[in-house]
């Protein structure tokens, strides 16, 4: 069962990336994908496939920007998946 915040493939469009569950609207799911945007999708047609903690790694970006002519660091964490070796 995927519940709100999971984190998601589809498994037809890949080149979506990740997609975590943002909100359940009448049994359809909103998931926000890092390369595709927000799309609602009925959990029984889209098939998607929750993504294991096991399965995933987290790179942290940190960086500095100037706003207001200050430095402002920023940190930002983005989930990846595992691939197993080949």
């Amino acid at each position: 069962m995927l519940l709100q915040g999971d984190l998601v493939t589809h498994p037809v469009m890949p080149g979506w990336g990740i997609g975590r569950i943002v909100k359940i609207i009448q049994g359809n799911l909103l998931v926000k994908f890092e390369r595709a945007g927000e799309k609602l999708l009925h959990p029984h047609y889209a098939n998607l496939e929750k993504i294991s903690e096991d399965d995933l790694l987290f790179l942290v970006v940190r960086e500095v920007k100037k706003k207001r002519g200050r430095p402002v660091r920023i940190t930002r964490t983005i989930p990846v998946v595992k691939h197993p070796p080949r």
